[in-house]
């Protein structure tokens, strides 16, 4: 009887072993699953042929142009030219009302005139005592003193007649006179309104300057141009002929999301041509290396690696990532230009390299099976 307890006991046993077998077996024969291929978007390489021209907008502006303000304060009487207007050198532009700088002259003339009078009977004072002083009549001493009177009544005179130089002025500034030939570009005031000195009130410009083109240019390229360097304009308005310009200014200080300000003189042009009118500024940086063998990749496909190397991830025909060292020769406009072992119509990943690996499987966005998540 024990020993058939005992022999069920052992087979029990075998067949739990076996089943612990059979099942490691099966878990074992089980494929492992694969992660989903990353999604990721792509961009063709491009050839960098020829020089690198970057083209970016601006505006046309007069060289000679100029802020124009009352250099006293007060109400604005009249402004007798409007925006387009066509102007002459010395010509009446604007005037403010002047009854109170007109009373302070009255006044200072007033005081100039009593300074006169007093400066008058002080001169006939010490010619007589002077007079007097020779013949014995007088001391030295009251001499003295009518000759300090007549000092005091020359200056007195003096800082009148200043005040009166003054007075006389400000009456002057209260009109407004065009400092050029030329035409208005603006008006920023109105007839009524109080204006501080200085305050702009017109903008006048003048064509016998010239014209250059204003325009903004991003911090990657901005060390690569020279001023004096010879550029190209291009005035949509007008014609599709390219104009020669020369960089004449080139900003130190960033005006807006680190674009730098670039003028750029236009070396001839013709009559149509008018200040405020868009232009295209064709740019090609200098310094920049051959173009020969390069290529054109966007800037967010560059990843930037140890020791100060860049690579992109270019998608083999498998969809895996192979990475490819590439040498930047020039950044521009959302694009590089690299130099590296690519092919013209090669596909990279174009947004996110940093976020996948060299080996690793893609899906490219746009084609392949779609996911939902």
């Amino acid at each position: 009887m024990k020993s058939s307890a005992k022999q069920r006991l052992v087979a029990g046993a075998w067949l739990l072993s076996l089943w612990f077998v059979l099942t490691a077996c099966t878990d074992a024969d089980k494929p492992l699953e694969k992660p989903a291929p990353r999604l990721v978007d792509a961009a063709r390489v491009e050839p960098a042929n020829g020089a690198s021209q970057v083209s970016l907008s601006g505006r046309v502006r007069a060289v000679e142009r100029t802020v124009l303000s009352f250099e006293v304060g007060g109400e604005i009487k009249a402004i007798h030219v409007d925006v387009g207007d066509a102007v002459e050198q010395g010509q009446v532009l604007a005037s403010l009302h002047a009854e109170r700088y007109q009373l302070v002259l009255k006044q200072a003339q007033a005081q100039a005139s009593e300074a006169k009078a007093a400066l008058t009977e002080k001169e006939l004072d010490y010619s007589r005592l002077k007079e007097l002083q020779g013949q014995g009549f007088v001391s030295k001493a009251n001499l003295d003193t009518a000759k300090a009177a007549l000092d005091t009544a020359q200056s007195r005179y003096r800082s009148a007649q200043a005040s009166v130089n003054i007075a006389e002025r400000d009456v002057a500034l209260t009109e407004l006179k065009a400092p050029f030939s030329g035409s208005i570009s603006e008006r920023v005031a109105q007839p009524a309104q109080r204006v501080a000195p200085n305050e702009p009130v017109l903008e006048a410009i003048s064509e016998r300057g010239g014209f250059e083109v204003y325009t903004h240019v991003p911090e990657a390229l901005v060390g690569k141009l020279r001023r004096g360097s010879e550029q190209q304009v291009l005035i949509p308005a007008l014609s599709q002929e390219k104009l020669r310009a020369t960089i004449e200014h080139i900003g130190t200080r960033p005006e807006s999301s680190n674009n730098y300000p670039v003028v750029l003189a236009l070396s001839a042009h013709g009559s149509d041509l008018r200040a405020g009118m868009t232009a295209q500024a064709l740019l090609s940086p200098s310094g920049g290396k051959n173009s020969q063998g390069s290529f054109l990749v966007p800037l967010t496909a560059l990843v930037h690696g140890e020791q100060n190397s860049v690579y992109v991830l270019r998608i083999k025909a498998d969809r895996t990532l192979e990475q490819v060292d590439v040498e930047i020769i020039e950044p521009r406009v959302k694009v590089a230009e690299v130099r590296g072992a690519l092919t013209a119509g090669d596909q990279i990943v174009a947004r996110g390299a940093e976020f996948v690996a060299p080996g690793e499987t893609v899906e490219i966005m746009g084609q392949g099976p779609e996911r939902f998540n």
